[in-house]
């Protein structure tokens, strides 16, 4: 026997979870309250049709966890944002600047010393 604790979801939402359960296994149900006692169904596959019912009715603050033989649909709750946070992020992100273009590359720069070399004159024959 395999038991769905539904105490986070509302009572239109647990009446349609009833049909959907009945629907699509072939277990027996017995509902009470906003618990489900299901028997004859692996709790593989209770899992697998208590997340397909969140994911068809776009419940996506819901989420199901499972312990042992008793599954707890819950609602997921986020973090509240701390103030603290807030007052140690930067008002401006640090982006570095990248470096003056340079007209000619480093190992090109050639550094004379003394006179430059003369031209070479060719001689012709």
């Amino acid at each position: 026997m395999t038991k769905i604790l539904t105490n986070d979801l509302e009572n239109k939402q647990f009446s349609s979870l009833l049909e959907f359960m009945r629907s699509a296994s072939n277990g027996k149900l017995a509902g009470g309250g906003k618990r489900i006692e299901i028997t004859r169904l692996t709790n593989k596959r209770v899992k697998f049709l208590l997340r397909k019912f969140l994911h068809t009715n776009h419940l996506s603050e819901y989420n199901v966890l499972a312990r042992a033989d008793t599954f707890e649909i819950i609602r997921i709750r986020p973090e509240a944002k701390s103030k603290e946070n807030e007052r140690l992020k930067h008002p401006m992100p640090f982006v570095p600047i990248p470096p003056p273009p340079i007209a000619v590359k480093p190992r090109l720069v050639i550094e004379w010393q003394g006179k430059p070399p003369t031209k070479k004159t060719r001689n012709k024959k």
